[in-house]
Parts: structure tokens; sequence; C-alpha cells
């Protein structure tokens, strides 16, 4: 029996030093890729990965050597990679210059261990540089929003100095939704007709795509789409667009709205021509305007202006969307804007003359430094016969904010 128990305090010994010399094994920082070939006007996106997720913002520092050299063969924003706290990536664009005139190599590495990562498969990553001719796809902007049932998007086609490059036929470039979408194709949203790609027509250098709502769910409204599998095509100023969909405007426009401005009067009344008696004819919009949109469908107006010409107590009703344009500046702001059924107007927008039956008006929320939500809403319906029946029934732009 004691021989029993001397063999198991000894194997628990021999377990205990055995486990005291295993290595720890730390997770990885890497790069994505071992090597890159990039066109001359061509800018790369260099990624690093790690297994897992850094607990609070991290700063990689990067060594940059080979026989490009910065500045004149090349550009980079830093010789360094910023990764945010919870996240498992970060990325560094290379501008290879249009002005270069042999391949040439650009070698990134680590310049110091991170604490708490080892460094995993790709510790450095060669980019070669090249003098092939190339397509550059650029997205028109970083961001964008779908704040009615769809929109529509910019992208551009640029040759290797930058300058726009027209197309010889009609051409399609294909886009592809990025697994850092939160919006889920198919469910929260659809590319419209199934044209999962861009449309240059010909003769252009620039064209568009376009992306419908199907249902919008908080925390999952997020479209991250870059240039797909398309051949000859590589990034440029603006490889990736960021599409947001906002909550419905049915929900977010429900409460009490007080005014702001006739968008743009100046604007407005120099493109018409109107002298000062006409101009202030115009209705205004101030403060003491409140709409409020209720969420039974009940739409009040308390106004002492010339607002309470236009609208009256009724219902409202959310149903699909208008491109609209806003005047007061050009060429005029277009947008994609949500229709708004009202069960009742003053068609003749006067304080004399009624002519009351259903009409429809245009909004959409947006934002600005000075106010979180501004609600934008355009009255496309009206008279010829109003109290300012010198602007032919043009669309009168109105701006509010919450009360």
């Amino acid at each position: 029996m004691k021989k029993i128990f001397y063999l198991f305090v000894a194997s628990m010994l021999l377990f205990s030093c055995s486990s005291d010399d295993d290595p720890v094994v730390l997770p990885k920082i890497t790069f994505a890729e071992a090597t890159y070939s990039v066109p001359k006007g061509v800018t790369q996106d260099v990624k690093i990965l790690l297994d897992e997720p850094v607990e609070a913002n991290t700063r990689v520092m990067l060594t940059f050597a080979g026989t490009a050299v910065k500045g004149t063969d090349y550009d980079a924003p830093a010789n360094y990679i910023d990764v945010v706290a919870g996240e498992k990536s970060g990325s560094i664009s290379i501008h290879v210059k249009s002005s270069i005139t042999e391949s040439k190599t650009i070698e990134l590495s680590f310049k110091d261990p991170v604490v708490g990562y080892d460094f995993g498969r790709f510790p450095k990553t060669v980019i070669t540089t090249s003098l092939e001719k190339a397509t550059i796809f650029s997205f028109a902007a970083p961001k964008g929003e779908i704040p009615g049932d769809g929109e529509v998007f910019g992208v551009n086609l640029f040759d290797q100095q930058g300058e726009s490059l027209r197309v010889a036929t009609e051409t399609k470039v294909s886009l592809k939704a990025m697994p850092s979408s939160t919006a889920v194709l198919g469910t929260h949203y659809k590319f419209k007709d199934g044209n999962n790609f861009a449309t240059i027509l010909k003769e252009k250098g620039n064209g568009t795509f376009a992306i419908e709502v199907l249902k919008y769910e908080e925390g999952k409204n997020t479209i991250v789409i870059e240039c797909g599998e398309s051949a000859g095509y590589f990034g440029g100023a603006i490889p990736q667009m960021v599409i947001t969909i906002p909550k419905r405007t049915n929900e977010r426009v429900v409460g009490e709205w007080k005014g702001l401005d006739f968008y743009k009067l100046d604007g407005f009344a120099t493109n018409w021509g109107l002298d000062a008696q006409q101009k202030a004819a115009l209705p205004t919009c101030g403060p003491t305007d409140i709409l409020n949109f209720k969420a039974d469908k009940k739409f009040e107006i308390t106004s002492n202006g010339k607002l309470k010409n236009y609208f009256v107590n009724t219902t409202w009703e959310i149903s699909g969307s208008d491109v609209i344009y806003l005047s007061g500046s050009l060429p005029p702001e277009k947008y994609t804007a949500p229709r708004c059924n009202l069960g009742e107007v003053n068609y003749a927008f006067s304080a004399e003359k009624k002519n009351i039956k259903a009409a429809k008006i245009n909004l959409f929320i947006t934002s600005s430094s000075e106010h979180e939500e501004i609600l934008v809403l355009q009255i496309n319906e009206h008279g010829n016969d109003t109290d300012f029946s010198f602007i032919w029934g043009d669309p009168l732009t109105f701006r509010f904010v919450r009360k």
C-alpha cells in the first residue's frame, strides 16, 4: 500500500514539474499577405491580422526597407498601423507613385514585438511595384446612407496618372459585400434587380450602382462594399464604401419638430430673380412653426406663420420614395427622399383661398454640427395661384429640428 502511495506522490510531482516547464503559447500577429504586386499609380491596403483582439488601442510600429524610396517612389501616411480596442486587424495604405520608371520593392516588417503577441506566419511583407497598365476604381464617397427604400451611389474610374478614364464600351465592375458588414444580403438589403456591379456607360468615367432596403434591424444596418473580383481593377483613393441603413423614417419622424428655416432662401430668391417684396411674400419657417407627427398617424400643426396656410390637422403615412432636388444652390442638391402622404392640405397655400385635398410631401432626416437631427421637408404639390404664384408651383424646402 505504501508503495502505491509513493508512486502516486511521485507521479503528481512529475506532472507538476512538467506543467511548470510548458512554454506559454501567445497569440500571433502577422501580415495578411507575404507579397503584393502593385502597378504604378495604385494604392495598396496592407493589412495585419491578430489571433486575439487587442484590449486597448494599440499602435504597431513598422520598419520600411527595400529598393524603393519613400516619398520618391511611394507614399505612406505613417510608420505604424493602429488597431482599435476590441479589433483583430488594422491596415495602412501604400500609394505607388505614377511617376516611377522601374520596378522596385517595398519591404514592411514589424519594428518591435507587440506585448502579449508572437510573430506569426508573415512577420514581413514585400510590395513589388510594376509598370503594368491598370485601371483604378474608386467610390465617389467613403460613406453613404439609404434613408428611403433605395439609393443610388457613384463610382469613378481613373488611369494611373489620376485622370478620369472614359471607357470605350459600357462596362460593369463587380462589387462585393465584405465580412465586416453587419447587414445581411437578401435579409436586410439587396442590389437592385440583382445587379451586384457598378455600371459605367460608354464614353463615361463614372458610373452607379443601386441598393434597396428590405428591412431595418438595429445593430445589423451597415454594408461594407468593395470592388469585386474584376480583372485589371485596383483600388483608388476610396477603395471601400460604408453604407448605413438608418432607422426607417416612419419611426424616426414621430414627435414634435420646430421650424428652423426656409432652406437656402437667399439662393432660392436669386435663382428666381425675386425682388424684396416677392421674397417677403414667401412662407417663412421659424421656432413658432410646430409640426407633430404622432405615432397613431395623426398630424398636427401649430403655427402663427404662413405654413398654417398649407398644413392642416390630418393624417400621415410614409409610402415609397422619390428623387427630389433642393433648389437654392447650383447645381441643385439631389436626394432620394421618403414620400409622406397627407390626408389633407390646403393646395392653394393661401390665407384667403381654400382648396382642400390630399397631397404628398417628401422628407428625410439629416444632421449638422449644430443639430443632431434635422428634418428636411419639401412641399412639391401646391397650386400656381397661391399667395406667391410668381414661383409657378416650384417645390419649397423647409428645415425643422426636434422640439
